[in-house]
């Protein structure tokens, strides 16, 4: 035996183990299929183990090309199963948009001359996974819907930081929406759509384009950097951290936003924010006091503020953490708005930023809003819709069905009988 023979060997018992006692941490009783659910949660917390370990010393995980691999090929087995078979009823395309790749896909089953579309942006804090991976829910998305649905392969962090990730997009968008994507787009109904990092970009582009955009569907959205102690990031601090980890979306920030990963103790601390009034008048879009609605009995803690305060870090992020692109939370003039149906989890870091947030489009927009709050459901969850491996929520399918009927509702409906003008 070779001694690198041992060496694997070694590490795959010692990553094992972690896993095993992981395994050990305790599920919310809330929660369906909780032997599922510890899994996940314990592959994520080895990972964060790992990333936080490494940030510590300023060493970003997600620039070493084996790291990423084995983690996009990992979350593929887990979303896709080991051999998914080919998904018969939407036809795939790859090709560019405004010379950014995308991957295309049309539903066969919908005979139209122009189809409704959605631009879908997905996940992975804006530097892991990729379109490959989202490849199987996309298609069943695109079944269950009848959209067209345009996935952008966008360059990832940390090599490429905003505003390029974010720059792709958007030309994806305008091209879209000018008619210029070579495909039979009803330019009327364009839809923009994205969950985690992807939902951020999807309400950034939206509030961009809000006259032209029909809807934006945000699926569990990264919404803002600029408070990390909102009662969601308090309820977090100790509980599926492996699924939802207040350290992981300070890396996550970091990296997207081009800052060291090194500074992510300071954000935890919500020290990352310069005490100036100019910067604090911000933290009145995220009061939970005023946009949590209590009828949704989120939880029981409360906005707090922070005296911590580190001067280096506060001074570099002072323009990142409350740009209105970065952080689409922040935007401070919100009149129209598309239309707008936001998904949130209980169990999630994300939640409170993106109830407080479709809570502002409710009260200053005047732009049709839904929220679906599902209290059985984790961060992450809507992408299991349509496995057929082990890792299947009900939960999951659920959020699908309900998205589907209201797609049906407001989209294709509205396209047969359209409102006069």
């Amino acid at each position: 035996m070779s001694k690198w023979s041992v060496v694997i060997a070694i590490l795959g018992v010692a990553i094992g183990y972690q896993i095993y006692a992981n395994l050990q941490n305790p599920i919310p009783a809330d929660l369906e299929d909780g032997d599922k659910i510890a899994v996940l949660d314990a592959i994520g917390r080895l990972g964060n183990r790992l990333m936080l370990t490494a940030a510590r010393f300023d060493v970003n995980l997600a620039t070493y090309k084996p790291v990423k691999f084995l983690v996009d090929n990992l979350y593929s087995l887990i979303l896709n199963g080991i051999s998914p078979g080919p998904y018969n009823d939407v036809e795939i395309q790859d090709t560019t948009i405004a010379d950014v790749p995308v991957r295309v896909f049309i539903p066969r089953r919908k005979k139209t001359a122009l189809f409704p579309a959605m631009i879908y942006l997905h996940g992975g804090g804006w530097s892991w996974l990729s379109v490959d991976v989202y490849s199987r829910f996309l298609s069943h998305l695109c079944n269950a819907t009848s959209l067209m649905i345009i996935a952008p392969r966008y360059r990832q962090a940390p090599e490429h930081v905003y505003p390029v990730t974010l720059d792709e997009c958007r030309r994806v968008t305008w091209a879209t929406l000018a008619g210029k994507s070579r495909f039979p787009i009803h330019p009327s109904y364009v839809i923009l759509a994205g969950d985690e990092a992807g939902g951020n970009m999807a309400a950034s582009l939206a509030t961009e384009f809000r006259s032209k955009i029909f809807m934006q569907i945000l699926l569990n959205p990264m919404l803002q950097m600029f408070d990390f102690l909102t009662p969601s990031y308090q309820d977090h601090q100790e509980v599926l951290t492996g699924i939802t980890s207040p350290s992981r979306s300070a890396v996550q920030w970091l990296m997207y936003s081009g800052g060291s990963v090194g500074w992510f103790p300071a954000l935890l601390q919500n020290a990352h924010r310069f005490p100036s009034p100019e910067i604090m008048k911000h933290q009145t879009y995220l009061d939970s006091n005023t946009y949590l609605p209590s009828h949704l009995k989120l939880t029981k803690s409360k906005s707090v503020q922070s005296k911590a305060y580190d001067s280096s870090v506060s001074n570099a992020l002072k323009a990142s953490i409350t740009s209105e692109s970065l952080c689409p939370a922040l935007t401070n003039n919100v009149i129209g708005v598309p239309n707008t149906y936001i998904v949130t989890s209980q169990f999630d870091v994300f939640r409170d930023e993106a109830v407080m947030y479709i809570s502002r489009l409710h009260k200053h927009s005047a732009s049709k809003v839904k929220l679906k709050h599902y209290k059985k459901a984790f961060h992450g969850f809507f992408p299991f819709a349509g496995n057929k491996g082990w890792f299947q929520f009900k939960v999951s399918d659920e959020a699908l069905q309900d998205l589907t009927e209201f797609i049906s509702y407001q989209v294709h409906r509205l396209m047969k009988n359209p409102t006069p003008s």
